[in-house]
């Protein structure tokens, strides 16, 4: 396949290659704030910004074309991004977890 590199594929290749970042960890992120600060405004935002997301796909896959599109999905957000996307919530995950028993052993013993 051979792709011609127009102004309109490569806003759309960019697109197509940030919308899981931007959804998974943009979620993952103002889901932690929700559950560190008790706001639900948190949540809403990290729904929104999971939904923008969607957006973001569908914009990139209308600038690039379908066949564009899933040339570029299949050959590197199914093997680069995603992976690495779930690689980076795993470790943001752990550490939350880790820095969550510090954080409540540290409660514990401070003075009010």
């Amino acid at each position: 396949m051979t792709i011609q590199f127009t102004t309109e594929v490569i806003i759309g290749i960019v697109l197509i290659a940030i919308n899981v970042p931007v959804g998974w960890l943009g979620a993952a992120l103002f889901g932690y704030y929700g559950q560190k600060t008790g706001k639900k405004i948190f949540y809403y935002l990290s729904a929104l910004v999971y939904a923008l997301s969607w957006g973001i796909l569908a914009l990139g896959v209308y600038l690039c074309g379908k066949d564009y599109a899933k040339y570029i999905i299949d050959n590197y957000v199914v093997k680069y991004i995603i992976p690495s996307v779930a690689i980076i919530l795993l470790a943001i995950i752990v550490l939350m977890i880790v820095y969550r028993k510090k954080i409540f052993k540290n409660k514990g013993n401070s003075v009010d």
